[in-house]
């Protein structure tokens, strides 16, 4: 009887620790591109708000506020230059401290 008592048990306290496992998503946190991003030449850099903002500082041109939004392994970039709204598609990846859109590496400032 105390066997299947402890067994019963044993198998409440597995379940519910894998249910706390499961509520917690293989993937969190991997694209978050929040913050600053400079490229490898130093003429661009991305800041990511994480409420979807961002703001572009580009040498020579500027700087330029818009919105982002992040959809799997794509990122939409929007904002304006000048009279011209720009809208630029990325595949983005994460690595380490390195961010690639499309084939172009950027790494996060400190």
């Amino acid at each position: 009887m105390k066997t299947r008592v402890w067994g019963v048990l044993f198998t409440a306290v597995l379940l519910l620790s894998l249910a706390g496992c499961a509520a917690v998503p293989a993937d969190a946190g991997k694209n978050d591109i929040t913050g600053t991003w400079k490229d490898s030449c130093g003429l661009t850099e991305y800041r990511f708000e994480p409420d979807g903002k961002m703001k572009i500082e580009a040498l020579n041109l500027g700087s330029f506020q818009g919105t982002y939004k992040t959809d799997g392994d794509t990122i939409t970039i929007q904002y304006r230059v000048l009279t011209e709204n720009v809208k630029d598609t990325y595949r983005f990846r994460l690595d380490g401290n390195s961010m690639y859109l499309d084939e172009n590496r950027y790494t996060r400032k400190k």
